[in-house]
């Protein structure tokens, strides 16, 4: 394979677990409104929150791809259901996001993970590729990082190509010299390769490959084993 210039990392299951982190931030943001709006709490808990989401989707899908205004929307309909205006809705579910986005950004990295980052950093440039809304300035890591893009910076989200696509804009370096990393067999590894990209699953938390995707095999279990397999690729 040519040699490689471009590593992107996806985020989240990628370099930290998710699924505690938005549990956590959930409940920050429950406690923030039993203390800020008791009167609304009841119509914004996290499992009226994902209803209202799923709501939201079925009405417009465009929403997948801009997490952001889709809880801060789901949270507005609360508000409003309970009776707030809808400009009035709008400013303090802004305000409710604000507090779950702070709390969403503090997450617990994966062993390894920013080891690895500091390493490859010296040797390749590094983007990051996420669905989701993670912020690498909150969470401190974006100095590692020549760029970030994301579903609602560019309109699309993974496996769609645009991502992918520009990743490679932003370096002018060409596919077949970029690697990508994430954890989502369609959307990160499937998709990498079908752009024309070199992939890695990451497979931390231990999933089950689909059998609707053909077998992929560079797959690493945690992320002290990605610098001997870059290694390897490159060799």
């Amino acid at each position: 394979m040519p040699g490689l210039q471009l590593i992107t990392f996806d985020l989240d299951n990628t370099l930290w677990p998710v699924d505690e982190v938005i549990r956590r931030a959930e409940e920050t943001t429950s406690g923030w409104l039993q203390r800020e709006h008791p009167e609304v709490a009841e119509q914004l808990s996290a499992d009226r929150i994902r209803q209202l989401r799923d709501q939201l989707v079925t009405e417009h899908p465009d929403y997948l791809h801009n997490l952001t205004a889709l809880r801060r929307d789901a949270m507005a309909a609360g508000f409003e259901a309970a009776g707030y205006a809808r400009q009035e809705a709008r400013t303090r579910a802004t305000d409710a996001f604000h507090v779950f986005h702070e709390a969403r950004n503090q997450v617990v990295f994966f062993p390894g993970a920013l080891d690895i980052l500091e390493v490859l950093a010296d040797s390749y440039e590094l983007g990051a590729l996420t669905n989701g809304n993670a912020d690498l300035e909150r969470i401190g890591i974006d100095h590692l990082f020549s760029f970030h893009h994301s579903a609602e910076t560019v309109g699309r989200r993974k496996p769609a190509p645009d991502m992918f696509q520009a990743a490679l804009e932003s370096t002018g370096i060409a596919a077949e010299r970029a690697l990508h990393v994430g954890d989502h067999p369609e959307e990160d590894v499937h998709a990498a390769r079908e752009h024309g990209w070199h992939a890695v699953w990451a497979n931390l938390l231990d999933h089950d490959w689909p059998g609707h995707i053909p077998e992929h095999p560079h797959r690493i279990h945690n992320l002290h084993e990605l610098s001997d397999l870059i290694a390897l690729l490159e060799g």
